[in-house]
């Protein structure tokens, strides 16, 4: 084989590989709300590898999808209440990386798993319900929108 030719095949394995790095990049887009709103939530991953970020309840953000992050909400006169937030393996993450085997693409599965591209940060939307201090009950997240509708349909 040519070393024009090897020069190819090795530039085509890396144009096909890593796909889910190329298509879905190192970032996952979170939201994070909150029951009442305007709280401060602020996380940090759970290395100590990236400094601490916050935002007031709604807030949409970009963070790196790799890393499993300790999140906090808070807001005056109310528990606060923290949880995990923590990459998962996501569906079309899944498909990304059997068709970097099925392709031949060891360089894109190891890039891909690497980047933490494959995954998705959940839960997402991060929403916390927050109990008014005092009330002897704690805050906590709540799982989904529909979850956040029943529980608020029951207090109503």
């Amino acid at each position: 084989m040519s070393i024009v030719k090897l020069g190819v095949a090795v530039s085509a394995a890396f144009a096909v590989s890593a796909c889910a790095t190329v298509t879905k990049g190192r970032n996952d887009t979170v939201t994070f709300d909150s029951q009442p709103r305007d709280a401060a939530v602020s996380w940090s991953d759970t290395n100590g590898k990236l400094a601490e970020q916050s935002c007031k309840t709604p807030c949409t953000v970009e963070i790196n999808r790799k890393w499993t992050y300790n999140v906090t909400f808070e807001k005056e006169g109310y528990q606060p209440v923290e949880a995990l937030l923590e990459p998962k393996l996501s569906g079309d993450g899944t498909a990304v990386m059997a068709g970097n085997i099925l392709l031949g693409g060891v360089v894109g599965a190891a890039v891909d798993g690497s980047t933490g591209a494959m995954n998705d940060l959940k839960p997402n939307p991060m929403i916390a319900r927050l109990i008014p201090a005092g009330s002897g009950e704690p805050s906590y997240i709540v799982i989904s929108e529909e979850e956040l509708e029943a529980i608020e349909s029951v207090v109503e």
